[in-house]
């Protein structure tokens, strides 16, 4: 018998608990505790952690030990986030990491944070890997001591079947302003973000789209108005579009991975991305717009310059290099690049050598996966 069998009614809680953060991350404690119920652990921990200087940047937890948590991250979070980081390159992004099962042997026996564990005794973690980068590393952390004992079979399939819906949540709550949510009406905070979102009811018919969205709609090039309802100019997206606001109509639970990035466009060097929320089966998502089944976020291409300001924070680049960056991300040439910016090409190759240098990469190619792993996660998300 499978986790779906067992806990169908949990793990549809669960999944609206963890959309819910998307539109006010407040409640993240509260889903964390749920998830910790659930999964009978000890505690939970989502964080964001700044590789470079070691340090965190964004933690929600239940359950945690602050003192205890300090005095590990201060010992241990380079050794952790280097070989989680590793690993997370060519670990299943839908598959749950488990300390007891996953790690090596070797390292199981000799880290020195496998060590740290034991007086606050913990035996096991399973670990959400949400983003990964040379520079910084996001992941979700649930800790069982001995009284659970390691985690199961039927732990690690609950776990997974949880993994799309809180990478869904993250991104999407990267996308909004929250603080504007609170300030003003939705559809007033919706009006004033870059990335499109559109509200539809269950057979797609669009109920609201913002400014953003609107122009992508006149634009066609990939999404239009057929007759007021959201089709996708590529016929694959389209359908996949369609089925997960049907099946955001139903229940949360039904969704799964359908939806979570639905590829707009066919351009490999800046891809337009799609990511549907479901509203209909909590209070405080349908609130806004009653009518509305779906939500329907849509990174756009004109988002480069938002990703190329966040690299370049990140990284400290200088505003030159930014410049080329923003360039890079939005798939111009060397020679295309040039010409835009008004320099020689030799001054191009200089700022994307430094680049390259600051970030750890080598190739414009990786600029543009580590684009979409610092900004809010379309593939990853």
């Amino acid at each position: 018998m499978t986790a779906v069998d067992v806990s169908a009614k949990l793990v549809s809680a669960l999944i609206g608990a963890i959309y819910d953060c998307a539109i006010d991350p407040s409640r993240w404690e509260s889903a964390l505790g749920e998830m910790v119920a659930a999964l009978d652990c000890r505690n939970a921990l989502l964080s964001l952690t700044d590789m470079r200087y070691d340090r965190l940047l964004f933690t929600r937890s239940f359950g945690m030990n602050e003192e205890w948590w300090h005095s590990f991250h201060d010992k241990h979070v380079p050794e952790v986030a280097a070989q989680l980081s590793a690993i997370f390159a060519s670990w299943p992004s839908d598959k749950p990491f488990v300390i007891s099962r996953d790690l090596p042997p070797d390292v199981l026996q000799s880290s020195g944070y496998v060590d740290a564990f034991r007086p606050a005794g913990i035996v096991d973690v399973l670990q959400f890997f949400l983003i990964g980068s040379p520079k910084r590393f996001a992941g979700l952390a649930l800790t069982r001591c001995q009284p659970q004992g390691i985690f199961s079979d039927r732990d690690v399939e609950l776990a997974g079947l949880l993994l799309p819906h809180i990478r869904r949540a993250v991104t999407i709550s990267d996308l909004l302003d929250l603080q504007a949510l609170e300030r003003t009406h939705f559809t007033d905070a919706l009006n004033a973000l870059r990335c499109a979102v559109l509200l539809t009811d269950i057979n797609g018919k669009i109920v609201h789209a913002n400014r953003s969205a609107e122009k992508m709609l006149r634009d066609a090039t990939a999404i239009r108005d057929q007759r007021g309802i959201l089709k996708a100019v590529l016929t694959p997206a389209s359908r996949e579009l369609s089925q997960a606001i049907k099946l955001a109509a139903k229940d949360d639970f039904q969704i799964g991975k359908t939806g979570l990035a639905v590829r707009l466009s066919e351009d490999d060097s800046s891809p337009v991305m799609a990511h549907v929320l479901p509203l209909a089966t909590s209070e405080l998502r349908s609130r806004f717009e009653p009518a509305a089944v779906a939500a329907v976020f849509i990174r756009n291409r004109e988002d480069t310059r938002d990703n190329a300001e966040l690299l370049a924070t990140t990284y400290e680049l200088t505003p030159a290099e930014t410049r080329v960056l923003s360039c890079v991300l939005a798939g111009r040439s060397l020679a295309e690049s040039a010409s835009e910016l008004r320099i020689a090409a030799a001054t191009v190759r200089t700022h994307l050598n430094g680049i390259f240098r600051k970030t750890g990469v080598s190739r414009q190619q990786d600029l543009l996966l580590l684009a979409a792993q610092l900004s809010p996660p379309a593939e990853v998300i």
